[in-house]
């Protein structure tokens, strides 16, 4: 089949879709037309008129796109239509729905509450206590990884000590943190 637009009317399709310009091959013509049909379709489900442009704009290039790989045939085209907008519709709803819940999130991490900034405040105090509460053994090694930021490795040969040693300290240090925030609360 060539690239062309073109539809090969049977005399069924004839009287089935009498003046339907697709079938006449004036795909733009079909557009316009069908698009004061589809776009209430589009508007229900994507909630606005804005997204139901854009709905129509896309399943049109959709529609145009497919229309020369499929067996489009003239009785069977307004139901295979409304499928592609309303199966877009659902698309752009989604996606609008996803942008909105990313949006909020960040906006959400970016501004956190005056309520929530008090209790991580009072959070890193209580923190900061408990790790000075440490074992000087534990602590030591607890600060130099969190504070200093430095590897395993680099914590073993500052304090002369075996890597497996560092992360048992850690783990220990860890642990107690854990159990004495869990008794404060």
């Amino acid at each position: 089949m060539s690239d062309d637009f073109h539809v090969l009317p049977t005399p069924a399709l004839e009287r089935a879709a009498t003046g339907c310009a697709l079938l006449e091959g004036d795909p733009e013509a079909w557009i316009v037309c069908c698009s004061s049909r589809f776009f209430p379709l589009a508007r229900r489900i994507a909630g606005d008129d804005g997204l139901a442009e854009d709905v129509l704009q896309i399943s049109w290039i959709k529609i145009l796109q497919a229309i020369n790989h499929a067996r489009f045939n003239g009785p069977k085209a307004c139901p295979w239509v409304h499928r592609v907008v309303t199966n877009t519709a659902r698309d752009v709803r989604y996606q609008q729905a996803r942008r909105s819940e990313v949006f909020l999130r960040e906006e959400a991490a970016s501004n956190p509450s005056s309520e929530a900034l008090v209790q991580e405040k009072e959070l890193r105090a209580l923190l900061r206590e408990m790790i000075q509460l440490l074992p000087d053994t534990y602590r030591r090694v607890f600060e130099m990884r969190l504070y200093q930021g430095f590897s395993n490795q680099e914590i073993a040969a500052s304090l002369h000590i075996s890597r497996s040693s560092v992360t048992t300290r850690l783990n220990r240090a860890v642990n107690l943190l854990k159990r004495r925030l869990e008794a404060r609360t």
